[in-house]
């Protein structure tokens, strides 16, 4: 049990002082028109890039309303890791712009927005129009109206849980869309005879609604926009007070180094989190002392519904308890 520990803490010494805090992402990359290459078109154009990369890490598409956005976006062309000029489908010239991650959380700290950090895991969309699946043109709407905030729709292979298992909130399908599709998020529904039924898995817990579908490709989207409004409200998360808060997490079915050193890394990439502290190491459970921006259960949520990990029951000494699944 002692070599056990020390490697444990080993890992988390080695995450600490090698892995990058914050991963790169295409949250915090975005493609925008540009009418020349002159220093005057660039730096408006970082400046839009920059409101469509604030949109897509918050997932609020009115985010440059909020208050001291569009003055904090006029120094935007400061917070640029790297740009280039690229052509459209149709030949307009475009800025590709990748703004530093920091950076960017920095300024959405500085103002005070809500964010959903990277990584974020997909949302598997298992919908049917009047019994069947929808057509090619109505995912590629789907997607696109989440990729503008920030969330990506993935479509069933082969082999998934079935839509009724995953509104039921069974397990083992759960588990399945875990390990499957590396996510705890789905959204599942039906459009018949004008009507649209919804149902939004985030790990065990579930939304339904209704809304009407007199276009099915049109309700689609709209179904999609609905979730990402739930799952901002649920996952994105304002700056704590000075300060911040400590919680004890308690991992279990940690199984080898390789799954230590993944869960160390992971914890690492979270903007919220500012300290991973090991404390115990006991079979293959591991319980962590976190320096967090916000609550534990906000961020254990998270966890739960990444595909990384599944909710477990309560430990001693702990205030949040998952397994690891991948």
């Amino acid at each position: 049990m002692r070599a056990l520990c020390w490697v444990v803490l080993w890992i988390g010494g080695v995450c600490g002082a090698l892995l990058p805090v914050h991963a790169s992402d295409a949250l915090y990359r975005a493609i925008v028109p540009v009418a020349d290459t002159g220093a005057a078109a660039r730096n408006q154009a970082i400046v839009q890039a920059a409101g469509v990369v604030l949109v897509q890490l918050s997932g609020n598409l009115q985010v440059a309303a909020q208050p001291g956005v569009a003055a904090a976006l006029a120094d935007a062309p400061a917070l640029v890791k790297n740009y280039r000029y690229t052509r459209g489908a149709s030949g307009a010239l475009l800025l590709d712009v990748d703004f530093d991650p920091q950076a960017l959380e920095s300024l959405a700290r500085r103002l005070a927005l809500p964010v959903w950090p990277a990584p974020r895991p997909p949302v598997l969309v298992m919908a049917s129009i009047g019994g069947q699946p929808p057509d090619a043109a109505s995912v590629a709407a789907l997607q696109a109206a989440g990729a503008a905030r920030g969330i990506k729709f993935v479509l069933p292979q082969a082999g998934a849980p079935t839509a009724s298992a995953l509104v039921a909130g069974d397990n083992t399908a759960l588990d399945q869309l875990a390990r499957q599709y590396h996510t705890g998020l789905a959204l599942v529904g039906d459009i018949a005879d004008g009507i649209g039924n919804w149902t939004l898995v985030t790990g065990v817990t579930r939304q339904s609604w209704q809304a009407p579908a007199a276009n099915a490709g049109a309700a689609l989207v709209v179904a999609g926009n609905a979730a990402a409004d739930r799952l901002v409200a649920r996952f994105a998360a304002a700056p704590a007070q000075a300060g911040g808060t400590v919680g004890r997490l308690w991992v279990g079915d940690l199984r080898s180094a390789r799954q230590y050193a993944a869960l160390m890394l992971l914890l690492r990439s979270d903007p919220r989190i500012h300290g991973v502290r090991p404390l115990q190491a006991d079979g293959d459970s591991l319980l962590l002392s976190l320096q967090l921006d916000v609550p534990l259960t906000t961020v254990a949520a998270d966890l739960a519904a990444s595909g990384h990990m599944v909710n477990a029951g309560a430990q001693p000494g702990a205030d949040v308890a998952l397994d690891w699944v991948r």
